[in-house]
C-alpha cells in the first residue's frame, strides 16, 4: 500500500511528528512551503496566523502537489490555529477538492496543538475528502525532540490499531 504524509509546520512541531510517522509507515513525505512565508515570531505570528485561519485563507503554495490518486492512504498533518487547520492546509484541501476528486482512499490526520479542541480541524479535513474512509486522528499536544521516544511509541500504537486499514 502506497502512503503519503502531507504536512505544514510553522515552528517544527508538526514536522517532527510527520517525519517520524512517514518513516514508521515507509511513506512519502511532502512538506507544504509557501510562496510568501508566514511570520513565525511574536505578535505578528499570532495575528497573521490567527487571522488566516479564522478567515480560512488559502496562501499560495510553493510546493508542487503530486498526483494523489497514486496513493492508497493520504495523511494530512497540521497544527491547529484558533481551532482550525493551519491556513496552508486550507490550500491543499481546496486543491484536492477542486482538482483531484479522490474517492475510496484512506485518510489520516496528524494534528498538533497546544491544547483545546481539534473538532473543527477534523471536520475541515473530512469535508474536503467526501467518499473516503477516515482513520482515527493522531493527536499530539506540544510535541518536541525531548518527547521523541513517546512520539514514536504513540505512532507505533496508532499504526498497530489501524494496521488492517493502512497496510
Amino acid at each position: 500500500m502506497k502512503s503519503i504524509v502531507i504536512f505544514y509546520s510553522l515552528e517544527g512541531h508538526t514536522k517532527l511528528v510527520a517525519q517520524i510517522l512517514a518513516q514508521e509507515l515507509n511513506a512519502d513525505l511532502l512538506e507544504l512551503e509557501l510562496v510568501k512565508p508566514l511570520p513565525n515570531k511574536g505578535f505578528r505570528k499570532y495575528f497573521w496566523c490567527g487571522k488566516s485561519s479564522v478567515f480560512r485563507e488559502k496562501p499560495e503554495l510553493k510546493t508542487e502537489i503530486p498526483d494523489l490518486s497514486q496513493y492508497d492512504a493520504i495523511i494530512i498533518g497540521t497544527p491547529v490555529w484558533v481551532g482550525n487547520c493551519a491556513s496552508p492546509i486550507n490550500t491543499i484541501l481546496s486543491v484536492v477538492n477542486r482538482s483531484h476528486k479522490l474517492e475510496g482512499k484512506r485518510i489520516g490526520m496528524l494534528i498538533t496543538n497546544l491544547g483545546g479542541s481539534i473538532k473543527k480541524c477534523i471536520k475541515q479535513i473530512e469535508k474536503a475528502f467526501p467518499n473516503n474512509e477516515f482513520l482515527k486522528p493522531l493527536h499530539f499536544v506540544n510535541p518536541s525532540e525531548n518527547d521523541k521516544e513517546e512520539i514514536i511509541s504513540k505512532i507505533r500504537m496508532w499504526i498497530e490499531k489501524t494496521k488492517q486499514v493502512i497496510s
